[in-house]
């Protein structure tokens, strides 16, 4: 079986490149598959990152590459030009799309409002002009981009006329059908965290309260919250760890300093996957805010691997895999106090965070690892390729 992966960045720039690394590794080692990676002209090139594909080429004519490839099946990821998807409706090689994200059904690609900030999970209509989401900042003159209705609807219909998609969470599913994507071409799969081994039985259990916070510091993760909610705790013994960057990290740093907390908030930056893995080890329990509906949030299963109980936002897919009081607790986004409730009610039982880690390494290894995934997949995969052979 030869697949051909379609994704603008072809290195470990995000959580849909990881993910595509991680299933093509793992796709090679349990089938007879051949990956070829067609990638941006806008992005450089990863050589770690290319090694797991028998071959990776930039994206020129696709419908003249695709001929000479020859691929059996298509699976697209992260696309940005029109053209290409559009290419890829049109091919008669069967296609199947992942959405990683609400990029396509949101004129902000947040799904939170500008002003309020307040979670949205409704379908994008002419009431999501109000919002003013749809202006969008750009490094070059005339600094501002327009995203509009029309432009959406045009890749939706695009996209609809994909073979398959594939989402993450039933909440992905349920909003890509109040967009009129057609129920039967929609597969839920769930992500998963490629095994450490032994290191996770070992790690399961910190005794220094370290609340961990992974992820881009972007105003739809709602660290903002985090740290006005951390600001009121009775303890200052606790320290909070926040791995990740992005372009509201200054303005975070500023709001720790403000609130009195700078020498309990740790930015440790950007941390590579090996170095991020002795984080979540040493953490008391993982930190997960958003405001913005996750589709399905990544950071959660490597929490519940490690043996981790994970304080989450009840928003977007994050419900179908944390059970409140089972494996962590849930509150509102953008609920300060309701948060600063959580993370005291955390500290304040150690047995009850214990078990909850506890709780969460079972499911990992019952719901959440590699082998479940690729099966999954390659069976959706397999399914394609019998329809199109018995329709030829």
């Amino acid at each position: 079986m030869k697949i051909a992966w379609v994704n603008d960045h072809a290195g470990f720039t995000g959580g849909a490149e990881t993910y595509i690394y991680q299933s093509v590794h793992e796709l090679s080692q349990r089938y007879d598959i051949e990956n070829i990676l067609l990638y941006s002209t806008k992005s450089r090139i990863d050589h770690n990152y290319a090694q797991v594909f028998s071959f990776t080429t930039v994206i020129a004519n696709i419908k003249q590459q695709l001929k000479l490839l020859k691929p059996d099946l298509i699976y697209v990821h992260q696309v940005e030009s029109i053209e290409v998807i559009r290419a890829l409706a049109e091919t008669k090689i069967p296609v199947i799309g992942f959405v990683h994200d609400h990029k396509h059904f949101c004129l902000r690609e947040h799904k939170y409002t500008t002003i309020t900030h307040e979670t949205c999970t409704k379908p994008v209509g002419i009431g999501c002009y109000g919002c003013l989401g749809f202006i969008n900042k750009k490094s070059s003159f005339p600094y501002i981009s327009l995203k509009t209705l029309s432009g959406i609807r045009e890749v939706q219909t695009l996209l609809k006329k994909f073979d398959h998609m594939v989402v993450a969470s039933d909440y992905m599913k349920n909003h890509l059908g109040l967009h009129g994507f057609k129920e039967k071409k929609i597969t839920k799969i769930p992500l998963f965290s490629q095994s450490e081994g032994s290191t996770i039985a070992k790690n399961a259990i910190a005794h220094e309260k370290r609340f961990l916070f992974v992820g881009q510091l972007v105003r739809g993760k709602g660290v903002d919250t985090l740290l006005n909610a951390f600001a009121t705790l009775k303890n200052r013994n606790i320290v909070l760890d926040i791995c990740g960057d992005g372009k509201q990290r200054k303005e975070l740093e500023e709001q720790s300093q403000k609130l009195g907390i700078s020498s309990r908030v740790v930015f440790h930056g950007k941390i590579d996957s090996e170095a991020l893995g002795n984080y979540y080890a040493n953490a008391y329990a993982v930190v997960i805010p958003s405001r913005a509906p996750e589709t399905f949030n990544l950071v959660g299963i490597e929490a519940m691997k490690h043996g981790k109980a994970v304080l989450a936002s009840n928003v977007g897919g994050i419900s179908e895999w944390l059970k409140n009081e089972e494996n962590g607790l849930s509150f509102s986004s953008n609920d300060e106090k309701e948060l600063s409730r959580v993370l005291q009610k955390a500290i304040d039982n150690p047995q009850m965070v214990k078990k909850m880690g506890e709780t969460g390494l079972d499911h990992y290894n019952r719901k959440f690892i590699a082998e479940i995934h690729c099966k999954k997949i390659y069976e959706l995969f397999e399914t394609l390729l019998t329809k199109e052979s018995y329709a030829a």
